[in-house]
């Protein structure tokens, strides 16, 4: 039975190739996925980055993963959102 190569790139500067010995910090290719956010290749499925942070509003009860969708969750829970704080003002006496 012949071995079949895998495909590999570097998560780094992205240069694919079939050894990873020649790569700074290689990755499978069939372990990686393009976030829907950022559009960035990730090995990671929990992957975080900025444009997805803004639109994070569960967190799971179990583990504390944090997703968009409920339907990502096993034990979907809702994140509050932010209260801002009125700033106090200061004022002047003479």
């Amino acid at each position: 039975m012949a071995k079949t190569s895998s495909s590999y790139i570097c998560s780094t500067c992205g240069i694919t190739t079939t050894g990873k010995g020649h790569l700074c910090n290689p990755v499978r290719l069939e372990r990686l996925t393009a976030c829907r956010y950022c559009g960035r290749l990730a090995d990671n499925p929990r992957h975080l980055c900025q444009p997805m942070v803004i639109k994070v509003r569960y967190a799971c009860g179990n583990c504390g993963r944090v997703a968009t969708s409920r339907d990502f969750l096993c034990n979907p829970q809702s994140i509050p959102k932010a209260v801002k704080r009125p700033t106090k003002v200061k004022v002047k006496t003479r």
